[in-house]
């Protein structure tokens, strides 16, 4: 800003006491006094109204920017969180999907393997405890090898070949078809030597007709664990005598003799929430 110069005039008369009675004109002298102003290095110029104005708009905004840089920092903190939240309840409810639909398709194997038998006793499977209903794969006291069950008979009476076969299939079941090494093995382990040496267990083998074996499946045997060969007769039906050599085993018998027998059933799978450990204690009448 330009520095302001100020003037003052100071006028000096003559006096003389001679002459004080005539008048005369008056002769002046002036005098011109500069003062200056205070340089602005001394004494800071006055703010303007506008400068003021514009100070205190500019301080207002700035804490305003401030506020609102944390306030979308605290919304994005809550937003992020929100966001892991429902990306963990997706999760669980994905897990809850596969875990239904497993279940689901465990009661549809269930209920097609009980509606394919003519009969199916469900209190031999399923039994009611303190954490609810609990069933197991296998009938109860039926031992299970694999994808099987099997009820070994050693009480009295004995049946004939026949009435062994409508005994299974009162479980849904039949005499036990033996189509492995292994099979048989397990079965020679389960079986004891009883009455004698001709007395056996009942397995559902029979002969069609003269040299033809067919299984009650109606499948024809191929092979066979015989401690001799078949004997050649009519009517003639398959026991499995404990061996000890268990790979020859089998031998023939009228399928009227009255015997011991071996029950044979696919294992039921039950869905998770039913299942139950399987008791492996003998099998019971």
């Amino acid at each position: 800003m330009e520095e302001e110069l100020c003037y003052s005039t100071v006028c000096f008369k003559p006096f003389d006491n001679q002459k004080s009675t005539v008048p005369q004109l008056e002769e002046s002298v002036l005098y011109a006094e500069v003062k200056r102003k205070q340089s602005t290095s001394q004494t800071p110029p006055e703010t303007s109204a506008a400068e003021r104005s514009l100070n205190k708009s500019v301080l207002p905004a700035h804490d305003s920017l401030t506020e609102g840089n944390h306030f979308i920092q605290v919304q994005h903190t809550q937003a992020k969180a929100t966001n892991l939240q429902l990306l963990a309840d997706k999760e669980v409810l994905e897990r809850e999907r596969a875990r239904l639909t497993t279940q689901g398709e465990q009661m549809n194997g269930t209920l097609d393997f009980i509606l394919k038998k003519s009969s199916f006793l469900v209190d031999e499977y399923c039994q009611s405890t303190g954490n609810g209903v609990q069933c197991t794969p296998c009938p109860q006291k039926w031992i299970q090898n694999g994808s099987s069950c099997y009820y070994f008979n050693e009480d009295w009476p004995w049946k004939t070949w026949t009435g062994s076969q409508e005994y299974c299939e009162g479980y849904g079941a039949q005499l036990a078809i033996i189509d492995s090494v292994e099979e048989q093995e397990f079965i020679n382990q389960q079986t004891e030597s009883y009455y004698d040496e001709y007395h056996g267990y009942w397995i559902g083998l029979s002969e069609k007709k003269e040299e033809t074996w067919v299984w009650t499946t109606g499948a024809e045997l191929e092979g066979g664990f015989w401690v001799n060969g078949p004997s050649k007769g009519y009517m003639e039906c398959v026991l499995s005598v404990p061996s000890k050599n268990p790979l020859k085993s089998w031998i023939s018998a009228s399928c009227y003799m009255r015997n011991r027998w071996i029950c044979e059933v696919d294992v039921l799978t039950w869905p998770t929430f039913l299942q139950a450990q399987q008791n492996q204690s003998g099998p019971s009448t």
